[in-house]
């Protein structure tokens, strides 16, 4: 994990330079998270995500924006009697780009890869967990797309679509394929 952070922040350091200008802010809101795949679908589970972000201007339409992103994601099923929850954890690494759209100064469309990094994970029922650590993948790979509105200079409001194109389960324990498929919906506040 230390190896990814660095990469990280090499990126950032790397494409800063570049950069016009270069704004720090935070980030967080609610997630509506379930799993795409032929195995395993279920209902929408509500959770959170918070984390922070750097946001470099490349040119006047566009800019480049990482982040570092906590995220509680999973599934829930609540059909025939039975309560399940399965609970991910992950750190998310998205490598966004930010266009400004056509014909407007505070919209813009967010568009990149994203590194996942597994956490933890746990599958509850009726009150009882387990814990699926070591069944699950260490990373997952997706594609974020979304829309970000800027309020003002500080603050902005955001709608994202993350879906999975790895499977999360470790293909040497299960053989199931269920990706991750997040809504997101938040503010951010750059300084």
């Amino acid at each position: 994990m230390k190896k990814i952070v660095l990469l990280f922040a090499i990126i950032a350091i790397g494409t800063s330079s570049f950069a016009q200008d270069v704004k720090y802010g935070i980030k967080g809101g609610l997630n509506l998270a379930n799993f795409s795949g032929d195995d395993m679908r279920g209902d929408s589970k509500a959770d959170i995500y918070f984390g922070g972000f750097m946001r470099m201007t490349l040119t006047e339409w566009l800019d480049f924006q990482p982040e570092l992103v906590y995220s509680r994601q999973g599934s829930s099923n609540d059909s025939e009697g039975i309560d399940a929850k399965f609970k991910t954890n992950f750190l998310n690494i998205p490598l966004l780009m930010r266009a400004k759209m056509i014909g407007s100064d505070k919209l813009y469309a967010i568009a990149g890869p994203q590194i996942g990094i597994h956490l933890s994970s746990e599958y509850e029922e009726d009150g009882d967990t387990a814990d699926l650590d070591k069944a699950m993948s260490v990373l997952d790979f997706s594609v974020a797309l979304g829309l970000q509105y800027d309020l003002n200079k500080q603050f902005s409001i955001e709608a994202r679509y993350n879906f999975g194109l790895t499977k999360i389960f470790d293909n040497d324990y299960y053989e199931i394929d269920a990706k991750n498929s997040v809504f997101q919906i938040g503010i951010a506040a750059s300084f």
